[in-house]
């Protein structure tokens, strides 16, 4: 009987710690390596916008990094912190970057991960 107050005790106190939301005080960092105003950043505010409606109490940020064909919005995300907080909206475009640049500041096929994909 005393394991299994033990046991209700410990699971009691466990679900407090799953209590804490994505993404807590820290805004989410959407990078579009483009100019603003383009359809690449239109494609970012709105999805930023969805995502704002299905995650209560975030923050979304779209940042423009444009420049280099999209490398410097690029090598930005692949230096963040691998929290979660930056997302990289790249095109189809950005595949030719390793035949058009003989050097890159990350690697293209292995710093980042894709999260999602919009057709």
């Amino acid at each position: 009987m005393k394991q299994w107050i033990a046991l209700a005790t410990l699971a009691a106190v466990s679900v407090g710690s799953f209590a804490q939301a994505f993404p807590g005080n820290k805004p989410i960092s959407i990078v579009v390596p483009f100019a603003a105003g383009g359809p690449t950043d239109r494609v970012a505010r709105d999805l930023a916008e969805a995502m704002r409606k299905h995650i209560p109490g975030s923050n979304f940020v779209v940042e423009n990094a444009a420049g280099a064909g999209g490398t410097i919005g690029a090598t930005k995300v692949a230096k963040a912190a691998p929290d979660g907080h930056s997302l990289l909206l790249f095109h189809i475009g950005m595949a030719a970057t390793p035949a058009l640049y003989r050097k890159l500041a990350y690697k293209p096929l292995e710093p980042m991960k894709i999260q999602v994909v919009i057709p």
